[in-house]
């Protein structure tokens, strides 16, 4: 956690003027509420601005009473991923000016339970704590502590959902009950996942079908009920508009990955970046490839426990991913198959460590590219002092 705050601190300070909004990634013209126009916002010019640019308006007006639903395009679907910007609120006590440092400290907190959990699940099943460091390679969390994305928070889940299943699969063969393992965690976890963020529904669905199968219908049940409150918000949030998310998803499994490996994206750079670009973009796509592998594998081994039934029900999500806009660049596709990546290199630590980290280290090296000109910002800036 540590770590990632000294990062955010060298970047903002020696490349966006100490102006930490500049994390938020706010794009020219993006509509500023009355209540936001005295704030100091660090302007991209010439670029769309990321997702940290809404969660930054949520953050200030989760009950969209103060204008930020009218700057919002298409702000029903956003509003859906409401965990982290509420919490960034509630932490702020509702005060504006206190809302960009709760953010910030939201996200690293998730930083340290996303670390924790694995560093436990590590040592549960005899590999060194020190693989706790695995998650700060997850590309949700590289992007959320670039751009405050939500992403990392799900990311954090799916690690401490992992680790929870540990006892509850244990317990299986024994009482059956939460209320004898730590595996009562699980219900909370799920609930705030599925507010963190739609792509957090197949681990519930994944999970329940799992608990039906042994027979453990009442676990299950209380499973489903997890993504009630979420539905419940989905649902208020349609008075606003239609939500967007079902457009992201199409009938032929496997259509928009196939789509984004024929049809690669063309930058506006030298001939040189641009080939290099291309390269890493087709290095991280084979990493997303990999979990795939990993997670077919596992069903033709027949493995059947809580974290092989959450993994099936992600790739599977994952493979009607239609959507070009998320396939279009490893931002995007890494971080919303984060989940994925994480619960797939967890099982895989067991046997293969190294193979567990590949697909995130693929991903990771599109990524970089992204971050070549903060990082050469950050040196020239220390080695001037």
């Amino acid at each position: 956690m540590l770590a990632a705050w000294t990062w955010m601190f060298l970047t903002v300070h020696y490349n966006y003027g100490g102006n930490w909004t500049a994390l938020f990634c706010i794009r020219p013209g993006m509509p500023v509420p009355a209540f936001l126009k005295s704030e100091n916002l660090y302007i991209f010019k010439n670029s769309e601005g990321y997702d940290g640019q809404v969660y930054h308006l949520i953050a200030h007006d989760p009950w969209m009473r103060k204008g930020s639903v009218d700057a919002i395009a298409g702000a029903s679907f956003r509003y859906q991923r409401i965990f982290v910007p509420a919490l960034a609120w509630a932490l702020a006590l509702g005060h504006d000016p206190w809302i960009h440092a709760s953010y910030f400290a939201v996200i690293l907190a998730f930083v340290f339970l996303g670390v924790y959990w694995t560093a436990q699940f590590a040592a549960r099943i005899g590999r060194s704590r020190l693989w706790g460091l695995g998650f700060l390679m997850a590309p949700a969390t590289i992007v959320s502590l670039d751009r405050m994305t939500a992403d990392i928070a799900l990311a954090a889940f799916a690690t401490g959902f992992a680790w929870y299943c540990l006892d509850s699969d244990a317990s299986d063969s024994a009482a059956g009950s939460w209320s004898k393992s730590r595996a009562w965690k699980i219900p909370v976890l799920l609930t705030c996942a599925a507010l963190t963020r739609e792509t957090a529904l197949p681990i519930i669905g994944g999970y329940a079908i799992y608990l039906v199968t042994r027979r453990r219908f009442l676990n299950a049940l209380l499973t489903a009920a997890t993504a009630c409150p979420a539905a419940a918000w989905y649902i208020y949030l349609s008075r606003l508009e239609r939500s967007s998310a079902p457009e992201y998803l199409g009938w032929i499994p496997f259509a928009g990955f196939a789509d984004r490996i024929f049809h690669p994206v063309l930058y506006s750079i030298s001939p040189f970046k641009n080939a290099l670009a291309l390269l890493l973009d087709y290095a991280a796509l084979s990493g997303i490839a990999i979990a795939l592998i990993i997670a077919i594998r596992l069903a033709l081994r027949r493995r059947w426990d809580s974290a092989a039934c959450a993994i099936y029900a992600l790739a599977l999500a994952g493979i009607f991913v239609r959507s070009r806009s998320v396939w279009e660049e490893a931002y995007a596709f890494g971080r919303v198959l984060s989940p994925l990546m994480l619960l797939t290199a967890l099982d895989a630590l067991r046997m293969n460590p190294w193979l567990a980290v590949l697909p995130m280290f693929l991903v990771d090296s599109r990524i970089s590219l992204n971050l070549v000109s903060q990082i050469q910002g950050v040196f020239r800036g220390i080695t001037r002092l």
